[in-house]
């Protein structure tokens, strides 16, 4: 899953970024066991539980788990708009280490699977 992250305030201005569309931060969840480059240790997500709602039109996917702790992060850019070349390597530094095997992503989540069909506009006629 490629991810660019935003990171806006006053301060570090409109164009704060880590992670690009030419070089976003990848994330490659499995509800297995990863296998990251030290330090890091071996970790596990878990499936879930599934079941059917509205008959058998949405399968839904509790307590699921996504993990990876082998990614990377490229470093910010554009923070502080002109003084830029004194906040990038500010947020930089409390980013801390963003290469592989120092970084983890746990993603707990339930997902809902459904055909175009299934789903439909909620509005007054149709709640």
């Amino acid at each position: 899953m490629p991810v660019k992250v935003h990171l806006e305030n006053p301060f570090l201005g409109k164009n704060c970024y880590v992670g690009s569309s030419s070089s976003p931060i990848v994330f490659k969840l499995t509800t297995g066991t990863t296998a990251p480059p030290a330090p890091n240790e071996p970790i596990s997500g878990a499936g879930g539980e599934g079941s059917f709602t509205e008959g058998t039109r949405i399968f839904n996917l509790k307590n699921n788990t996504l993990v990876d702790n082998a990614w990377s992060a490229p470093a910010p850019t554009g923070c502080g708009g002109i003084i830029s070349f004194l906040v990038t390597p500010i947020i930089k530094a409390q980013l801390g280490t963003t290469t592989a095997g120092h970084n983890t992503a746990i993603l707990n989540n339930t997902i809902k699977l459904a055909a175009a069909a299934t789903v439909k506009k909620v509005d007054e006629t149709n709640p």
